[in-house]
């Protein structure tokens, strides 16, 4: 595996990488949740493909570790039940996925389309709101796969996470989008 597991944001203010050691599921998701996240943010044109999925390498959150700019960091749920969407609150670049506890030990890292350092792309999930038809493959094993490495965390207890503090609240307190701004971003 090649590349550089360092990102930054698209202003230049934050910066983060994601462990090149650390194992993980590189998947693209078509769903209206990442495509309206994307877009309520600003980022349809950097973080979607041209079908409208969304380039994520699920892993464990010990993986992950910000490097410059973190006061920065901003999350955002599309409803008030919904996954923390994390991303860059200087310029909406999209970071990362987590569930709304460090209880449950995941990341899904939010990567530019086409990146390199992740290994092939192994699953297509969630692809009926693809721009064109694309069959979904490897869903099964990405559940497991992260499922897996989640129990691993669990048992060990290697579950630190930044983004949620000692006591398993966001590090950010999460902005929940109307309903209307919702609907607005979501893809057509």
């Amino acid at each position: 595996m090649t590349g550089d597991r360092t990102h930054s944001c698209t202003c230049g203010t934050m910066r983060w990488r994601i462990a090149h050691a650390a194992r993980g599921t590189h998947l693209v998701c078509y769903c209206e949740d990442c495509q309206t996240a994307a877009r309520f943010l600003k980022h349809q044109t950097t973080r979607l493909d041209s079908d409208g999925g969304t380039e994520i390498f699920q892993t464990l959150p010990m993986h992950f570790e910000f490097l410059d700019g973190r006061d920065h960091l901003a999350v955002l749920r599309l409803g008030p039940k919904g996954l923390l969407r994390w991303h860059a609150g200087c310029c909406g670049t999209p970071i990362a996925n987590t569930l709304p506890t460090p209880k449950l030990p995941f990341v899904g890292a939010i990567v530019p389309p086409g990146v390199d350092g992740y290994g092939p792309i192994t699953a297509l999930v969630n692809t009926a709101p693809a721009a064109r038809p694309i069959r979904e493959t490897g869903v099964l094993g990405a559940h497991l796969s992260i499922i897996g490495r989640i129990l691993r965390a669990r048992l060990s207890g290697k579950g630190k996470s930044p983004f949620f503090d000692d006591d398993g609240t966001p590090v950010v307190v999460p902005r929940v989008l109307s309903l209307q701004d919702r609907n607005a971003a979501r893809p057509n």
